[in-house]
């Protein structure tokens, strides 16, 4: 009988220990060969959640590391490592009781990192979750680790589930595009903090093919919507309604712009203040984003960017701004798209969108 199995990675997911290995990494390179030390940027976007020998290989081919010295790095990096998991690793008892509530639920549980085995087990143990796990996989278990699937296909095949019965929780990139490429469900986690009590029913949903993409969740994200132009457009096909207030399959088109969207955020919208008055946005658009900030403008402005720094009060600042139209539809993975923004430190992106024009709306 097949069962439901659920795939946890280690690194970013289980603790939070980006930072560490990096500190790790470059502890051994000091001691070695200090030039070709890397930046917390470049581990964020290049080496991020591959193992510690792809990492010199890409040393060696981007700064020059003689292969030579891997060996004597790589056994460095895994005795500086281990001395800091030892002293900052502790019993995490959120966990112990989600694992244990999931064994209850009668899910198989399995590891699969592309730490090595040593590390996977000594930070399994001093979490305290260790006899919860039916099987974990290192990277020297399989012959292709991450980004190619084949960790998640053996605790498929040892632990008897088939890919629409199993859930992968990654948190990087590498780890998420393996898990889409198993076949499995992917449930995409930003970092340890999300793992908490209320996960288990959203991983269930996930597995009955029931949930949504997973949201971008940011406090300080603050998104930026004007929708205070003219819609001459449609006025001349005679509708009557502003443009962001047009019906589309029983929603207004600006809640359509905001659920396709998927990021739960600090929303500010620029109104004409005439629409704000004759149809309720004061009630509407904190129904479509709760907490929106609600900017009014009398008359038309001169464009986009000056109808934009109406809102300077509110995003000149150093939180991260993202603008989107009131008549857009993006296929898209926002969680997806803006890990990669963070993690990558991006100063600015632009994605292709598509206008919610007549031909769609029915």
């Amino acid at each position: 009988m097949n069962t439901q199995l659920i795939i946890f990675d280690l690194d970013g997911v289980l603790i939070d220990s980006k930072e560490l290995h990096f500190i790790a990494l470059n502890k051994a390179l000091e001691e070695i060969v200090a030039k070709y030390k890397i930046s917390i940027r470049e581990h964020v976007s290049e080496y991020d959640g591959l193992p510690t020998k792809a990492k010199l290989h890409m040393l060696s081919e981007k700064k020059g590391l003689n292969k030579d010295l891997h060996n004597k790095v790589w056994q460095l990096k895994q005795e500086k490592t281990n001395q800091l998991l030892t002293n900052s690793i502790k019993k995490d008892l959120e966990l112990v009781s989600l694992f244990k509530l999931l064994k209850e639920e009668n899910f198989k549980i399995a590891v699969a990192t592309n730490s090595i085995k040593k590390t996977l087990e000594l930070i399994l143990q001093q979490l305290g979750i260790v006899n919860f796990v039916d099987l974990f996989v290192s990277h020297e278990d399989v012959t292709r680790p991450k980004p190619f699937p084949e960790m998640f296909w053996v605790c498929m095949t040892k632990l008897n589930a088939l890919p629409s019965q199993t859930l992968i929780v990654e948190d990087s990139h590498i780890g998420r595009q393996a898990a889409l490429n198993s076949g499995a469900h992917l449930f995409a986690v930003e970092s340890r903090k999300d793992l908490n009590l209320g996960v288990i029913d959203k991983m269930k949903a996930t597995l009955l093919g029931k949930s949504k993409k997973t949201p971008w969740k940011s406090e300080n994200l603050n998104v930026l919507i004007p929708m205070a132009g003219e819609g001459s457009r449609f006025a001349s096909q005679g509708y009557t309604f502003p443009k962001p207030l047009i019906d589309i399959n029983g929603k207004p088109m600006i809640q359509v712009v905001v659920d396709n969207l998927n990021i739960v955020a600090n929303y500010i919208f620029i109104v004409q203040k005439e629409h704000y008055i004759k149809y309720n946005l004061q009630h509407l658009l904190p129904l479509v984003a709760k907490g929106c900030k609600i900017i009014q403008v009398e008359g038309v402005t001169e464009g986009a960017a000056c109808t934009t720094l109406l809102a300077k009060e509110f995003i000149d600042n150093k939180n991260p701004l993202l603008i989107a139209n009131s008549d857009q539809f993006i296929e898209w993975d926002s969680s997806d798209t803006m890990y990669a923004f963070t993690n990558d430190t991006i100063d600015g992106g632009i994605l292709k969108s598509f206008p919610l024009d007549k031909n769609v709306i029915k």
